[in-house]
């Protein structure tokens, strides 16, 4: 599988590739020159265990698909400079974000791959009717708002092509606001995750890769993990454009993404090798969101 998804996500970066758009009035002016948090490193995970965050603790920021976490994983990502990343996953309870978002929140997530039919299954022209209660309530709790993170898709799509799910989005949400583009990638191939980011500037807007990883299936060899993310990691850190990316998962299993992916051991909170290359690689948290150099 590994090497098919590699295919299949070259080919739609090939087959799906259009013109450079910029999306107007995207930049909410309250808060152009807001003091960002410097770019980090993350990931995407529950931590309800806590001793799995505490031995992640080098990240910069997580999310959990949710708009609140695990109360003790919130109260120790405070004493470690770690920021949680409240989201939105799919179109139910916009109205009660207020309510439930943790107060030291900075961002807000969009919908989750709403070109995927099993996840937030979203029409770009839904989702833009959503978008101004998303706005109220970024506006309301001072939060920077991240588009809805579209994906390669390759069965049971709303759109296959993330490209298309945007354009689309973006024509029916003209004048809306968007303060970073949010977006997933899956693939073992290191060029391929460049063309993808490359595509992705079209839109100019900041990039929030908040979904990566390499498919090596259930006996795939570690040693292609940490060639993939020792590439992925430089073309991440040294590209001005991209603001933030969050590895999936910290524990990963099955035949799709299998466990040579895991930044923890199966059955401990401790480090694999590729969680250390992760967590230690130079240059982790040392570039700044634009303007903040």
């Amino acid at each position: 599988m590994p090497s098919a998804w590699s295919y299949f996500v070259v080919c739609h970066l090939l087959l799906f590739a259009t013109p450079e758009i910029s999306v107007s009035g995207h930049i909410s002016p309250e808060l152009v020159g807001l003091d960002a948090l410097p770019v980090g490193r993350g990931t995407g995970w529950d931590f309800q265990q806590l001793e799995d965050l505490q031995a992640l603790q080098s990240i910069r920021w997580w999310y959990d698909w949710g708009p609140s976490s695990n109360p003790s994983a919130l109260k120790f990502a405070s004493e470690h400079n770690i920021e949680f990343v409240p989201m939105q996953w799919g179109k139910w309870g916009i109205e009660n974000l207020t309510k439930v978002i943790d107060l030291q929140a900075k961002h807000l997530l969009g919908m989750n791959e709403p070109g995927h039919q099993q996840q937030s299954n979203l029409e770009p022209a839904e989702a833009a009717a959503l978008w101004p209660a998303m706005e109220q309530v970024a506006n309301k709790m001072g939060l920077r708002l991240g588009t809805p993170s579209p994906a390669p898709c390759g069965v049971q799509c709303v759109r296959s092509s993330p490209f298309q799910w945007f354009d689309e989005f973006f024509e029916a949400c003209k004048g809306c606001r968007f303060d970073f583009l949010a977006t997933h990638i899956y693939t073992c191939n290191a060029d391929a995750l460049k063309w993808y980011i490359n595509d992705c500037k079209k839109y100019k807007l900041p990039i929030w890769l908040t979904e990566f990883a390499c498919p090596n299936g259930d006996h795939g060899p570690t040693d292609r993990q940490q060639t993939f993310m020792s590439d992925a990691l430089k073309i991440l850190d040294m590209d001005e454009a991209v603001e933030r990316h969050a590895w999936f998962a910290p524990r990963t299993s099955g035949d799709w993404l299998g466990p040579s992916a895991s930044l923890l051991q199966a059955d401990k909170p401790k480090l694999t090798e590729l969680g250390k290359l992760y967590t230690q690689y130079p240059g982790m948290g040392q570039k700044q969101n634009p303007g903040q150099q």
